[in-house]
């Protein structure tokens, strides 16, 4: 049974995240807030008005890590409750298979997240406890388009 979230805080968001691999690693934002353990994210983040997802994925990728990607199929949808201040965002996440150019050596791009303190390839098996929201493993089989709910 799925019981619903309260203090959600409207409206519910919509979120694109780039699944880039690279010799079985993920490329991710490393994000530290302050007095708390270092986590991994997957790039991207929200989808302005009037903005495809495709466009909002490519401009958060060069703003927090520093280059163009070409966009892919949509691999995954998940749902991600974020605990804030005043309640709880509600995110609607489209993870997306991206590419990046052979070249890329990762960067922290001209506008990072102001948690994001560095950008790196990383292992979703071997690192997958450091991954928020936790759908690392989830990345790394065959799991269904939808995946569920997730806290942030």
């Amino acid at each position: 049974m799925i019981l619903k979230q309260t203090n959600v805080l409207e409206p519910i968001r919509p979120t694109v995240r780039a699944v880039i691999y690279r010799s079985g690693d993920l490329l991710v934002q490393v994000k530290q807030k302050r007095g708390s353990a270092a986590y991994l994210t997957l790039p991207g983040g929200k989808q302005d008005p009037g903005e495809t997802a495709a466009e909002a994925l490519i401009r958060e990728c060069a703003e927090e890590v520093g280059t163009t990607v070409t966009v892919g199929p949509l691999l995954h949808v998940a749902e991600v409750f974020k605990t804030k201040a005043d309640g709880k965002r509600h995110q609607l996440e489209l993870l997306f298979a991206c590419e990046v150019s052979d070249n890329y050596v990762p960067v922290m791009g001209p506008h990072p997240d102001p948690s994001q303190v560095g950008t790196t390839w990383a292992s979703p098996v071997s690192r997958a406890a450091e991954f928020r929201p936790a759908y690392a493993m989830a990345l790394t089989t065959t799991s269904p388009v939808y995946l569920g709910v997730f806290d942030g």
